[in-house]
């Protein structure tokens, strides 16, 4: 946190004297300020392996082999769950789409705004800090504090909910068993990516309590805790009950994943 916060001074100074031109589109300074994050948590975690040596970015499960393959492995595990929670949701009356228009120029812009929201967060939760707490704690404890960081850092989020907190951070521990599992943190990062793109653009919900603007626009419909809300499909139990089996599954078929322990003061275990 020391570190990021150091990291964010400079964007900080040039924000504040404008040294840079104001952006007139919202979704072009939503990137740039989304690239400005992502430098800054590389940043922060180059000054980790400075102060620890035996760290790299090999370590913390960001490597170069297999990015891309991994990557789109994961998208198309994103893309799937909230495809088949929109379709329970709309099997069950909970649910109704309604046509819009969105430009293709627009669409470009919502990948690449998120494909940085995924490697920010992804960075930010499931490398250095996923490392740490899975080197000192038993793995499925690591996993579930990870996920409950992730949770606290979407506490502000509007229109945010009970089951909406439970969901998030389901969705972090998820991402975090992905990281352990694979070794390689493009997986959780494709997943992360495909979740908020296909939840906001393709299927028009609101993400995390913000509205969003897609091909089609989700009409949430009866009960909060099952349609989501204005929340979106993250506030809904079919979400929740989704994400435990996904979890479930991962756990049964191949556990928890390992890490290769750095500090000579503790044992190297894998689970």
């Amino acid at each position: 946190m020391f570190f990021l916060l150091i990291c964010t001074i400079p964007f900080g100074l040039i924000s504040q004297f404008n040294f840079l031109p104001s952006l007139s589109s919202p979704i072009l300074a939503d990137i740039v300020a989304q690239l400005s994050l992502v430098i800054i948590v590389l940043g922060a975690l180059l000054m980790m392996f400075k102060v620890l040596p035996d760290l790299d970015f090999h370590r913390v499960f960001i490597r170069k082999s297999g990015v891309l393959p991994e990557f789109f492995k994961g998208a198309v595990i994103g893309l799937l769950t909230m495809v088949f929670c929109a379709l329970l949701l709309y099997l069950n009356g909970n649910v109704g789409f309604q046509k819009t228009a969105i430009s293709w120029d627009n669409v470009c812009l919502y990948l690449i705004y998120f494909l940085l929201i995924s490697v920010f967060e992804e960075f930010l939760f499931r490398s250095y800090p996923l490392f740490a707490l899975s080197e000192r704690y038993p793995l499925w404890f690591a996993i579930l504090v990870n996920g409950l960081l992730f949770a606290f850092a979407h506490f502000a989020n509007p229109g945010i909910t009970v089951l909406g907190i439970i969901n998030i951070t389901l969705a972090g521990m998820l991402f975090a068993l992905y990281t352990l599992q694979k070794h390689q943190i493009a997986w959780a990062v494709g997943v992360h990516f495909a979740w908020n793109f296909t939840q906001a653009v393709v299927l028009g919900y609101n993400l995390s309590g913000n509205e969003m603007s897609g091909f089609v626009k989700a009409v949430p419909k009866g009960a909060d805790f099952l349609s989501g809300g204005k929340f979106g499909i993250e506030g809904s139990i079919f979400c929740t009950i989704f994400l435990l089996g996904i979890i479930s599954w991962l756990v049964y078929k191949k556990g928890f994943g390992f890490v290769e322990v750095v500090d000579t003061k503790l044992e190297d275990k894998e689970l």
